[in-house]
């Protein structure tokens, strides 16, 4: 029986879950998910609309603090369900090339057939100057291991800073397919017949490479049973996460009840940001994530 690993990795917000949420209905065959957030709770599988078996680890990093986790994840997965595709969505600060190490180790040990498929990076072309100045080592091992490159969020730079974000990458990565188009607007049995006719690449990543434990220099903080917001609150907490009054806030995204007793899923980076009204909500929460974060101050934001 052969099991296919796909590795979905981008910086935080880059937009992973979205990327996912398209392409799952449209996958042949049994499909699980391993969902890895940095921060203390679990939001994306709270937004997979289908049903699917999902494993969520949080709290840290699969490819450091939570090796363990990952690799008993994988196993149980393997042994109860017997997927044909394991889908691994990281945590937004995880190391690429780390995680296709831990794949290939359980690869060689397991007694099924499992193996790297495709290892895709979602990069966030509007974002792209300021993360790989601020964080080019966790920025740059995302893409110098993928396969396959997809470039978000093309509606908020022009023609020209898209092919120079292109070139930038091109100087890291040599060889990955790289979609030059809005895959946003593409249906997800599109992008799966993109995927399924990418020309398979062998990994080429330093195996002795050193790596920083994210730990060391993103920090999070998780918010639960946040207060109730009024629609007009929202353009506010999105003004008061850019300041810097409460730290370098990369991500804040969660779920909220308005005033109104509906529910709306937000997500913030300090490029963009918006929230929609969601159907369901199995409890209200928020995670943080930034480096040097004020916890105290951003507790006061959403329960004062």
């Amino acid at each position: 029986m052969n099991i296919n690993i796909n590795i979905i990795s981008g910086f935080l917000g880059a937009g992973k879950t979205t990327f996912l949420r398209k392409i799952i209905p449209n996958i042949e065959g049994k499909t699980v998910l391993i969902e890895n957030e940095f921060g203390d709770v679990g939001v994306d599988a709270d937004l997979i609309e289908d049903k699917l078996p999902i494993r969520e680890i949080y709290a840290g990093c699969i490819c450091c603090s939570l090796v363990q986790d990952f690799k008993k994840a994988i196993e149980e997965l393997v042994l109860e369900y017997r997927p044909n595709h394991i889908l691994i969505e990281p945590s937004g600060v995880g190391s690429l090339s780390d995680i296709i190490k831990v794949c290939n180790k359980i690869s060689k040990n397991s007694d099924f057939s499992v193996k790297i498929n495709h290892l895709i990076t979602i990069v966030d072309a509007s974002a792209f100057d300021d993360y790989l100045e601020n964080f080019g080592g966790f920025y740059v091992d995302q893409i110098r291991n993928a396969h396959i490159i997809f470039l978000s969020y093309f509606d908020k730079i022009s023609h020209n800073e898209i092919e120079k974000v292109i070139t930038k990458i091109r100087i890291n990565n040599q060889s990955a397919f790289i979609f030059k188009e809005d895959w946003y607007s593409y249906p997800g049995e599109e992008i799966i017949e993109i995927l399924n006719t990418v020309k398979k690449l062998e990994n080429d990543f330093e195996e002795n490479a050193i790596s920083m434990p994210a730990n060391k220099i993103f920090s999070n903080c998780a918010v639960s049973n946040p207060r109730i917001f009024s629609v007009k609150d929202m353009e506010k907490i999105f003004t008061s996460l850019k300041d810097r009054t409460y730290g370098f806030v990369l991500r804040a995204k969660g779920m909220l009840k308005l005033d109104t007793n509906q529910f709306i899923y937000f997500d913030f980076t300090p490029h963009h940001y918006h929230w929609e009204y969601i159907e369901e909500c199995k409890e209200t929460k928020i995670a943080v994530i930034g480096s040097n974060l004020r916890k105290e101050k951003i507790f006061e934001i959403f329960h004062e």
